[in-house]
C-alpha cells in the first residue's frame, strides 16, 4: 500500500497528468512501457537540468528501473492517481489509460519540452526496446547492479527486483554546477517534505 502521506498534492497532480500526456501523445501504454517511460523522462530532465521531472525513487529491477510505489499502484488498481489514470487488464497484460484531459498547471515550457523529446524518440518503440534502453552497458541501472554485485543474476534472471536505489547524482557529477543544483533540489525536497509530514 502506498503512503499517500510520501507524496505532495503538486506531485501527485504533476505525474498524474504527465502520464495522461504521455497516454494522450503515445497511445494505450502496456505498464511496463510506461513505468521506463516515467523513469527516462527522470533521468533526461537530471541529465539536461540537474533536477529530476517526478522526483521519484527508483529500484534496481529485472527490467530496469522501476518506482516500486507507482508499479504497486499500477497493479493493485489506482488509488493514488485514480483522478487521472485507471489500470485494466487486456490480453493477460496490465494497460494504463487516461481518466482525464491534461492539464499543463503544474508543468515549465521546459518540462513540455522534454516530455515532447521523450514522445518524439519513444513513440513507436515496445517495451522490450524501452528495457533495453534502460539496460545499457553505461547507464545508471548497470552500473548501479555491478556496483552492487546484481547484475549477472538480473540478467539472468535468477532474481526479479533489489531495494538499490538509483542515485541520480551519478548522471551529473561531472559538472559541479548541475551537482550542486541537484543536491540544492534534493535538499529542498526533504524540507518541503518535512513540511507536509506535519
Amino acid at each position: 500500500m502506498i503512503n499517500h502521506n510520501k507524496y505532495s498534492r503538486n506531485q501527485i497532480d504533476k505525474l498524474g497528468n504527465g502520464l495522461i500526456y504521455l497516454i494522450e501523445k503515445m497511445g494505450f501504454l502496456p505498464k511496463t512501457s510506461l513505468l521506463k517511460l516515467v523513469y527516462i523522462l527522470d533521468e533526461f530532465s537530471v541529465k539536461k537540468r540537474g533536477f529530476p521531472m517526478f522526483n521519484l525513487q527508483y529500484e534496481i529491477w529485472k527490467y530496469g528501473p522501476v518506482c516500486q510505489d507507482l508499479y504497486i499502484e499500477f497493479n493493485d488498481g489506482t488509488s493514488l492517481l485514480k483522478e487521472y489514470i485507471k489500470s485494466e487488464i487486456i490480453d493477460n497484460k496490465t494497460h494504463i489509460s487516461a481518466v482525464n484531459s491534461f492539464n499543463d498547471d503544474e508543468f515549465s515550457d521546459s518540462d513540455i519540452a522534454i516530455f515532447d523529446e521523450i514522445v518524439t524518440t519513444f513513440s513507436g518503440k515496445n517495451t522490450n526496446y524501452l528495457v533495453d534502453y534502460t539496460h545499457q552497458k553505461n547507464s545508471l541501472w548497470y552500473t548501479t547492479a555491478q556496483k552492487n554485485g546484481v547484475l549477472d543474476a538480473l540478467l539472468k534472471e535468477e532474481i526479479n527486483a533489489t531495494d538499490f536505489k538509483i542515485d541520480f547524482a551519478d548522471l551529473v557529477s561531472y559538472d559541479e554546477n548541475k551537482l550542486a543544483f541537484y543536491k540544492d533540489h534534493l535538499e529542498f525536497l526533504n524540507f518541503t517534505a518535512s513540511l507536509n509530514q506535519r
